[in-house]
């Protein structure tokens, strides 16, 4: 058999959706979701700390690394993820082609894990431990290795979770289960500052702590990432034949269903406004609340801990009411966080610091389980809906289209973010207004993308896969009778 020939179809599966599997088991949708907490440790790291070690606090012994920090450390970000946005629908469009006896994802993703994962470490140890050049094209290569590496693994894997899945309510507990691992994941990520300050306590200088963190989830990233990129069988479950059509073609033709567009536009200025969030939650519990640098992982844990209690809530809630309504109301939720942040002078005044860190930890649990999992769920369903429609599955090309889309906008804010937080600096170092400015922004980009929430039709989509699914079942049963 070529690397180009599916598996042929047994007669009882010809009525099956296309690309559809064969009812995946739940271990190996549990296995699959192992690499949400690799996603989690590695993605999280940079998101989280890389900001963190390159333009430090005024308060923290961290030496500055890059000339004109916050200058340098915005263009590299942003002119890689610029490329990163060029590269991923390259890659789903070889994927979408590929039909090798692994599969057509799997291969990529076990290509991608090792320079992923190391390049996630070699990110903090620059050469020289002070301000030079020469610290500046090392993370310059390695940013660069990091962006097109996880993407390698991503894009597919992204594709993957929609192919693994048909059913429309099995896929909203699907990416509960996967959104389940990716907290968890976040969680462990938001113990970095404790480890950090431990190892600090013992010896090591605030540099060489925050790169012997980096390294260690590292490893235990490289890990996760390979059980399932190693142990899934694809072909097992997934049923499919390569999608042979031109790469600009396949792109244009994602993006011609309005509800893709709506849908994209609103995901899109929300991971702007979390772009923003997350990299400057540290200076938010710091320099804005007033509590101590490891309190930061208090927040974060309440937040986990109210978004897992969410789980349930939200998975009847969306059977009952669809997805729209509650990214609506969980965008709502966040611009009322994020303005209490910028307003934080007149909030400290009613109640204290602790108390303010405290509710923000429990009052954004659960909107963020709310758009980590709806959304997603949404692209997959909008990503079978195309398949139905055309018969042809391009589900690699769909998510590579959103990934695009966000990667161009996210770039903008990581030119943006290192600017705004050391506003009025001349050291390079974060600044007050720099850093409650953020949240402002990040408020309005929440209002915009609530509005286009607003527009997504869900229950159209839903229903033509559940017509769909529920005529192909009968024709299975007719054909067994």
């Amino acid at each position: 058999m070529s690397e180009t020939t599916a598996t042929p179809r047994a007669p009882e599966e010809a009525a099956a959706p296309p690309g559809a599997g064969p009812g995946t088991p739940t271990s190996v949708l549990i296995n699959f979701c192992l690499a949400d907490f690799a996603r989690a440790l590695l993605s999280g790291l940079i998101t989280s700390y890389l900001m963190v070690v390159f333009i430090p606090q005024p308060t923290s012994s961290l030496p500055v690394l890059l000339p004109a920090a916050a200058v340098t450390f915005a263009v590299v970000r942003g002119v890689g993820s610029v490329i990163d946005a060029v590269v991923d629908p390259l890659i789903a469009y070889v994927s979408d082609r590929a039909g090798g006896a692994s599969g057509r994802r799997i291969p990529f993703m076990r290509w991608a894990v090792v320079p992923w994962a190391v390049s996630t470490a070699l990110l903090v140890l620059t050469p020289t431990g002070h301000a030079s050049w020469v610290n500046t094209v090392w993370v310059s290569v390695f940013m660069l290795v990091n962006l097109v590496s996880s993407s390698v693994y991503l894009v597919p894997f992204y594709a993957l979770q929609a192919e693994l899945v048909t059913d429309t309510h099995r896929r909203v507990w699907f990416f509960t289960l996967n959104t389940l691992f990716y907290v968890v994941g976040s969680a462990v990520v938001f113990l970095s500052p404790i480890i950090k300050g431990a190892l600090d306590g013992a010896g090591l200088s605030e540099l060489d702590a925050w790169r012997a963190t980096f390294a260690l989830f590292s490893v235990i990233g490289f890990v996760f990432a390979a059980i399932p990129a190693f142990t899934v069988r694809e072909r097992r479950w997934v049923r499919f034949e390569p999608a042979y059509v031109p790469l600009l073609s396949s792109f244009r033709a994602t993006l011609r269903y309005p509800n893709f567009v709506v849908l994209l536009g609103a995901y899109l200025i929300m991971w702007v406004a979390f772009t923003l969030f997350n990299a400057t939650l540290l200076y938010y519990v710091t320099m804005l609340i007033g509590a101590p640098e490891s309190f930061a992982t208090v927040v974060s844990g309440l937040a986990i801990v109210v978004g897992i209690a969410s789980y349930w809530p939200i998975n009847a809630l969306a059977r009952r009411f669809g997805k729209k309504p509650l990214m609506v109301g969980a965008c709502l939720a966040y611009i009322v966080i994020y303005a209490a942040i910028f307003w934080y002078p007149v909030v400290l005044q009613v109640m204290g610091s602790t108390t303010f860190a405290v509710l923000i930890g429990l009052l954004i649990g659960f909107p963020i389980s709310v758009t980590n999992i709806l959304p997603a769920a949404a692209f997959a369903d909008l990503t079978q809906y195309d398949t139905i429609k055309t018969g042809v599955n391009r589900a690699g090309m769909f998510f590579a289209s959103r990934n695009f889309i966000t990667s161009l906008g996210q770039s903008l804010v990581l030119f943006v973010t290192p600017a705004l937080v050391a506003l009025g600096s001349t050291t390079g170092q974060a600044t007050v207004e720099g850093v409650r400015l953020t949240a402002g922004v990040a408020a309005v980009a929440i209002a915009v993308a609530s509005v286009l929430y607003w527009r997504y039709d869900d229950r159209h989509v839903t229903a033509t896969i559940d017509e769909y699914n529920a005529s192909a079942q009968d024709r299975v049963d007719h054909s067994a009778a």
